[in-house]
């Protein structure tokens, strides 16, 4: 049984319809990634599973139980956590204040968990009493990361998460990313634009203008070269 089943979900912005009939799986302690241009309907599509938008029409089955019409939180205290691409770190806050906001649903101290995900990102342990707005955006998007994991999620949504990092720390946050579902046994859903985090996955989906025009392992993504051309080349809708 798939931790997380889509089936078939429409989903836009009153008449602007972005998402069609689009369906996906993912199961226990997977890396999937959702791959597609700018405009493909991948940000708008982590938002309908976090319940920041609700679809049109399908169904959304998290550990087999529905959550397409319920409320964000709801959908969080089940197991699914959404880390934005954007505004994803409350930056007047301390990165200590970040993580406990992140465990907001939690009963009991939080330091614990604080502990755990900082065993994963270290470098959030030295800065405890920093304020996140004056973070370097590669230690604010692992504490965005930080935060998401908290409530120790079934899976977890990354939207680009490597986006303006630099070079060399591209490489570090994936391996970063590897590391929560071998530690936590969280999978990953992990929108992106580039092929490098494709290479990280079990398994990927490609879509573009609201649609999933293709899926295949790994291995089946990078070898086919139609994936590339659609890649590149598919139009848009939004």
């Amino acid at each position: 049984m798939p931790i997380l089943d889509v089936k078939q979900i429409d989903a836009g912005y009153g008449a602007q319809q972005v998402l069609f009939h689009v369906s996906l799986t993912v199961e226990q302690g997977e890396i999937v990634t959702i791959l597609g241009p700018n405009g493909a309907g991948k940000s708008t599509f982590l938002k309908a599973l976090a319940g920041i938008l609700k679809p049109q029409q399908g169904e959304i089955l998290l550990n087999n139980q529905p959550i397409h019409t319920l409320e964000p939180h709801h959908i969080a205290s089940m197991g699914l956590s959404w880390v934005p691409q954007e505004e994803n770190v409350f930056p007047t806050m301390t990165v200590k204040e970040n993580l406990e906001m992140g465990a907001y649903l939690l009963s009991g101290d939080p330091e614990e968990r604080i502990e755990e995900v900082c065993s994963i990102f270290p470098q959030l342990t030295e800065r405890m009493g920093q304020i996140a707005g004056n973070l370097s955006g590669g230690q604010r998007q692992m504490l965005a990361i930080a935060r998401g994991l908290m409530l120790r999620p079934s899976i977890l949504l990354l939207d680009e998460p490597t986006t303006g990092l630099a070079p060399n720390l591209v490489h570090i946050m994936l391996e970063k990313i590897r590391e929560i579902t071998k530690r936590l046994g969280s999978a990953v859903l992990l929108v992106t634009q580039t092929l490098d985090a494709v290479r990280f996955c079990q398994r990927g989906y490609l879509l573009t203008a609201g649609e999933i025009l293709y899926s295949d392992t790994q291995a089946g993504l990078l070898a086919n070269e139609n994936v590339h051309d659609l890649y590149f080349g598919g139009a848009s809708k939004v």
